[in-house]
């Protein structure tokens, strides 16, 4: 896969785990949120490893009630987790970076969930690769 294809996955997943978290009004994010994300981006670009940013985000879990914010696909940690855990083992070598990037678009993404509806359909679909 190439790095275009790559940044493409990165966005559409971000896209989707956003989506389904924080679709509904009842669950609409915040400055919090936000922060919390850009905390995300700083653990895992302080420590440059894909288990140590698990192990924050598990803390994170335990302390925060914006991880637990649950969505159809399970909560918002969860399959943050669970996402850096695909990217651990489909790209060992470059895993925190991805994740890093990864976590740049979910931080856009929740800036930008009032719009995600504008957004033609083919963009936002999660590609299969």
């Amino acid at each position: 896969m190439n790095r275009e294809e790559i940044t493409d996955e990165l966005v559409r997943k971000a896209e989707e785990i956003v989506a389904d978290c924080f679709s509904q009004p009842s669950n609409s994010t915040n400055t919090t949120g936000r922060t919390q994300v850009s905390n995300a981006i700083d653990a895992i670009n302080q420590s440059r490893s894909v288990t140590v940013f698990c192990n924050w985000l598990r803390y994170q879990m335990a302390r925060e009630e914006f991880w637990r914010t649950a969505g159809k696909n399970g909560a918002f940690g969860k399959q943050i987790y669970d996402y850096a855990q695909h990217l651990h083992e489909k790209y060992p070598q470059n895993a925190a970076a991805h994740l890093t990037n990864f976590l740049g678009f979910v931080r856009r993404t929740l800036i930008a969930l009032k719009y995600l509806d504008q957004i033609p359909a083919q963009f936002r679909e999660v590609s299969a690769r």
